[in-house]
């Protein structure tokens, strides 16, 4: 199923159909050998990922996912954790965990939803909502990583023309100016991070772990602003658009008990956080040899295990069964939701700051902030989009009452 042009049409295919590409005309495979712009094999329930698919034993591909990889230029060279085997892994991911545990996040979070909230609030409108949440997002994680918050317009260039380097003869104009822009943008970017006060600690954290530092600075680059704000970022904005989906009861069974909370605790930590049991169901709801993918999006939607898969179900993971209960079905890209994060598996050494940092701004966004929505969010299950509606979120108007905000949270 190689080739140039078995290739192309697969690429072509799985940009155009997206996880229906591989289940066609209403078939249901449990497995596929397919070709999404190379030669793979599809698992798509949640039966054939755990029998085949053991995240153990697969080698990555260094740079890329698939048919699509990041620019090699924009990290000077260096593989970063997520793509990294065997002891380059081990030593990139144990370096991380370092990172992540030394991170402070409750005030920096609050400081940053703050000051941006407020911004919003004395616009006509936010048209740019979606670039302006990742802004939220990794001004306050390049703080508590650096020592100071970077720009998080530059950190969004930069992210942008990451993943530009597409298997294909195809021209890809507009891959090719954001990869420029993103190449203009690196030497600031190092730049402020050079100059941020953690830096010298960071560079010796590197050495501990064996691995030169600019090294050991891109593998802590991309997994915060690719990794986690990315993925936070494209969580918090699906979230937005999800709750217009529900009904006023609803919003409400969500939005009472996540206020008393904050109240109980006066303010956000990770007691407050934990009891916010229907704001992490709502959250939860919404995110060598041939080459095999467990597809996330099927397994999600395995009727075996989770009932009514394609129906929107805020409160579906509020059961407390022994065990995990539904989050042990829960398969994200490197692992099931309930496995700990360690030095020899692949799962994300930042996934609890990744979920902190989702409730922590939503929960200020749900308490203190009406807006509304430039239009009504579809979905129709295009996966460049992460999850978030197929035309990017903007708001027509946003209210941020940060006088209550500010008495509630101890400001």
């Amino acid at each position: 199923m190689g080739g140039i042009w078995s290739d192309t049409m697969g690429l072509i295919n799985a940009f155009i159909s997206g996880p229906h590409a591989l289940k066609p005309d209403g078939e249901n495979p449990a497995v596929v050998r397919t070709n999404v712009g190379v030669p793979a094999v599809g698992l798509l329930n949640q039966g054939t990922i755990q029998h085949v698919f053991n995240p153990e034993l697969y080698e990555k591909e260094p740079f890329y996912f698939g048919a699509v990889g990041i620019q090699k230029d924009l990290v000077r060279g260096h593989c970063p954790s997520m793509f990294a085997n065997d002891e380059e892994h081990r030593r990139k991911k144990a370096l991380l965990v370092d990172v992540y545990e030394q991170c402070q996040l409750p005030t920096l979070i609050l400081n940053q939803v703050m000051s941006h909230y407020q911004e919003w609030s004395r616009l006509e409108a936010v048209p740019d909502f979606e670039d302006r949440v990742y802004h939220v997002v990794s001004e306050a994680l390049t703080e508590a990583v650096f020592g100071r918050k970077v720009d998080g317009r530059l950190c969004l260039t930069w992210l942008n023309g990451l993943l530009t380097n597409v298997k294909t003869w195809i021209p890809m104009l507009s891959m090719a100016r954001q990869h420029r822009l993103a190449s203009q943008a690196l030497p600031k970017l190092f730049k402020a991070i050079e100059e941020a006060p953690k830096y010298e600690d960071l560079a010796q954290l590197c050495r501990t772990h064996d691995l030169e530092v600019e090294d050991g600075v891109f593998t802590i680059l991309y997994a915060t602003l690719f990794n986690a704000c990315g993925a936070v970022t494209a969580a918090l904005v699906s979230s937005v658009a999800r709750l217009h989906t529900l009904s006023d009861t609803e919003k409400n069974d969500i939005l009472q008990p996540t206020l008393q909370a904050l109240e109980k605790n006066q303010g956000i930590s990770g007691e407050s956080l934990g009891e916010m049991k229907t704001l992490e169901s709502f959250v939860l709801e919404v995110r060598k040899g041939e080459r095999v993918f467990g597809s996330c999006f099927w397994a999600q939607r395995d009727g075996s295990v989770f009932p009514d898969p394609v129906r929107f179900r805020w409160d579906r993971f509020l059961d407390e069964e022994e065990g995990g209960g539904q989050k042990k079905h829960l398969l994200f890209p490197r692992g099931s939701w309930t496995e700990t994060s360690d030095f020899n598996n692949h799962q994300c050494p930042g996934q609890d700051i990744a979920f902190f940092m989702m409730k922590a701004i939503l929960a200020v966004l749900l308490c203190y902030c009406n807006w509304e929505l430039a239009e009504a969010p579809v979905w129709s299950d295009n996966t460049i989009r992460l999850g978030r509606p197929d035309r990017p979120v903007s708001l027509t108007s946003f209210k941020f009452n940060s006088e209550q905000a500010k008495r509630v949270l101890g400001l």
